[in-house]
């Protein structure tokens, strides 16, 4: 049983990787749209740090990004996945949390609480 739960948990992970990874790719061409670049066609650089026109526009897209919700579906695919995070969140922490982690696992917690299946 546990090793169908790591599996699952390794799913989750995945999915929620691939996601991390396209908006990864998405603030890459964010920042490619707003780089300067030299006669050359070459980014500019000052400080090792690459200089890009309208920063703040640039920064307000990138945050738009952020701040789009990923949703994974509660759906009967996805049921016995998401009912293992649950479980393994809710009844297989073996952490004591303190600080801005006791807040992050608080967080989790009322986030797999919501996972309801009949």
């Amino acid at each position: 049983m546990e090793r169908r739960a790591s599996r699952l948990r390794t799913r989750f992970k995945n999915i929620i990787l691939d996601k991390y990874q396209s908006v990864m790719n998405e603030v890459n061409e964010i920042n490619k749209e707003y780089l300067i670049y030299d006669e050359n066609n070459q980014p500019i650089m000052n400080d090792d740090k690459y200089t890009f026109k309208d920063d703040v526009k640039r920064l307000n897209d990138i945050n738009e990004l952020y701040n789009e919700h990923f949703i994974i579906e509660q759906s009967e695919n996805n049921r016995e996945m998401l009912e293992s995070i649950k479980d393994s969140v809710i009844n297989h922490s073996h952490e004591t949390f303190e600080g801005k982690d006791a807040d992050i696992y608080d967080l989790m917690c009322e986030l797999v609480e919501q996972i309801e299946y009949e």
